[in-house]
């Protein structure tokens, strides 16, 4: 008898935690938010003294692009930006990337409320005047958003959202 009550109770918590059911509501909702982030780097990537080498690449979601242009323009910005880290209140969220020389990288990112742009940030060996930062707007279409990355071997080739 006190088997039986002890299967019925497991069954009953198992049955509990289904797959199907409420939570795919949830998972909807998340998906109509999406941004796909497809990398593509260069098999030259980063070269310095006959070398390619990884690259560090930061990906900001902002609610104001303001203050990432100040830094990206500035004398000391991009080390700070490179940080990765939330350093204004208009950064939402930020997300470190390693890409090695020749990788196709795709990941999906969950576009937060009031997310309007994406800003980027690479770690490239000579900065110089060469383009080592990005800014994108998201569109508002309200469902997924492609952004493609395209990393040169010395500064960022393209970024594009669709």
């Amino acid at each position: 008898m006190k088997r039986i009550f002890v299967l019925v109770i497991m069954l009953l918590v198992g049955s509990g935690c289904s797959v199907r059911g409420g939570a795919t509501g949830a998972r909807t909702s998340v998906a109509k938010n999406l941004v796909r982030v497809q990398i593509a780097s260069d098999p030259q990537l980063n070269r310095y003294e006959k070398n390619s080498h990884a690259l560090v690449l930061c990906l900001y979601q902002l609610d104001d692009p303001e203050s990432f242009t100040r830094l990206a323009q500035g004398s000391g910005g991009v080390p700070k930006l490179l940080e990765c880290g939330r350093f204004d209140a208009a950064v939402l969220n930020a997300r470190q990337v390693v890409v090695q020389p020749g990788q196709r990288l795709t990941e999906m990112r969950e576009r937060l409320p009031g997310a309007r742009y994406l800003g980027i940030a690479t770690g490239y060996y000579s900065t110089g005047r060469r383009n080592v930062t990005a800014l994108a707007a998201i569109p508002e279409t309200g469902g997924e958003s492609v952004l493609h990355i395209e990393l040169g071997a010395q500064e960022i080739r393209q970024v594009r959202v669709e």
